[in-house]
């Protein structure tokens, strides 16, 4: 069995691949939400008609108490000696977009980068004792947290607090990859911009096909490919 962790799974991106990934009876499914006393009706759905294995853990992954706490609900659901393929981090917050670089606020700041970046680091670190050799952890990102992109205009300088939380998401996935070594895989995937609430008006990508292009890179990925940003198409992005 392909044991899988997903964190920020109760709704959008992250609910699509729980489902596309319950489909298959070889896999086991962990979705983490937030908090279990929040809608989790469409994963209770998800979970009844699973065709593999599917657990619905909590963790508040910008809280550093709660995170103290997830290998122990991972132990309950999974078993004392639980090992993880493959962790994708979802969860991520956005918002203050109206605010630049001439106008941010610590706060927004610091929200952001609790939920973008603290958050990713601290799950990462609880969990690299339960990865099998050879595992796989992806970050997922943004790519206004490029800065070859934004500098060469291919983006513009809006969303600040957000995309300079997913810059430095960007660099914590280097050096994860660095630290890691043959231990685990670790790259940053766009998901593209998708049709979600936060991705807002012109979103272009469905989330079914952003859900399946990132479950294909994490289950096709090579121990080359660690260290990688990559588009939800395959498709390698400027750092």
């Amino acid at each position: 069995m392909t044991v899988f962790v997903i964190t920020g799974a109760r709704t959008g991106i992250g609910r699509e691949t729980i489902r596309q990934l319950a489909t298959n009876p070889s896999n086991v499914v962990v979705a983490i939400v937030r908090d279990l006393q929040a809608d989790i009706s469409s994963l209770n759905d998800i979970k009844a008609n699973s065709k593999g294995i599917v657990h619905i853990v909590e963790c508040d992954i910008s809280n550093s108490d709660s995170i103290s706490q997830l290998v122990a609900r991972l132990t309950e659901a999974l078993g004392a000696d639980f090992r993880i393929n493959v962790l994708i981090q979802y969860a991520a917050v956005l918002h203050s977009r109206e605010q630049t670089s001439t106008n941010l606020t610590a706060e927004a700041l610091i929200s952001h980068f609790t939920s973008n970046t603290v958050g990713p680091a601290l799950v990462t670190q609880s969990l690299v004792p339960h990865l099998v050799p050879g595992a796989v952890v992806a970050n997922i990102t943004s790519g206004v947290g490029s800065l070859t992109m934004l500098t060469n205009g291919q983006i513009t300088a809006g969303l600040t607090p957000y995309s300079i939380s997913k810059a430095a998401l960007n660099m914590l996935t280097i050096h994860q990859a660095r630290h890691l070594g043959s231990q685990a895989s670790v790259v940053a995937i766009d998901p593209g911009h998708v049709k979600t609430p936060m991705g807002g008006a012109g979103a272009v990508v469905e989330i079914p096909d952003s859900a399946r292009g990132v479950i294909k890179i994490v289950t096709e990925l090579k121990s080359e490919d660690s260290g990688k940003f990559i588009l939800y198409n395959g498709t390698q992005l400027p750092w």
